[in-house]
């Protein structure tokens, strides 16, 4: 280390931190191989460097080389483990995905299931629909189940659109407070 005033660094000295960083470059750069590509090891040493520059009044290292070793050695086992965490990520997100294609390729194109799934919702959607004022679930039923628009069922109740609004709007709240179980099953059924 001949040459290096880390003194004059910490003051400011560019030149001796241009000193400093070609002494210490191709030894961090090594080391950082050993645990990265080359590519990524380049990234991860320059790090060390704009972090040491930055930080040049604050470090308080007694061995400046060890400090440097530890430094580039911590950035390159969080790169390993940021990478470990993506890659876990990607594969849980292409088993999701093949889940997905599976269920779009043999239940959802199923006839059968789609009915069977059809028809248990509308049970247990017509049951929490006993539980609502006669009108509001008049209103509800005409709405999504025969699916007709707003006008037209203010017009088949004698109400005004706004009053269907409103009968639709209190069903929609209750239903999946009193559905919510009921859903979450279903849901799972279908994953």
């Amino acid at each position: 280390m001949q040459g290096i005033d880390i003194n004059k660094i910490k003051a400011g000295d560019q030149t001796a931190f241009k000193t400093f960083f070609v002494f210490f470059y191709p030894k961090l750069l090594a080391l950082a191989c050993r645990f990265v590509d080359k590519h990524i090891a380049l990234d991860l040493v320059q790090d060390v460097f704009t972090l040491y520059w930055e930080q040049k009044e604050k470090i308080e290292a007694l061995n400046i080389q060890s400090f440097l070793y530890k430094c580039v050695q911590n950035k390159c086992l969080n790169h390993l483990k940021h990478e470990q965490v993506e890659n876990q990520f990607e594969a849980r997100m292409q088993i999701a995905e093949a889940r997905v294609a599976y269920m779009n390729d043999h239940l959802y194109n199923n006839d059968t299931w789609k009915q069977l799934v059809d028809n248990d919702l509308k049970e247990v959607v017509e049951s929490s629909l006993q539980k609502l004022p006669p009108r509001c679930a008049e209103a509800f039923r005409l709405s999504f189940f025969y699916d007709l628009p707003h006008k037209k069922v203010a017009q088949m109740m004698g109400i005004s659109h706004r009053t269907v609004e409103t009968h639709i709007r209190q069903a929609v709240i209750f239903l999946p407070t009193d559905l919510h179980h009921r859903l979450m099953l279903l849901f799972y059924l279908k994953s």
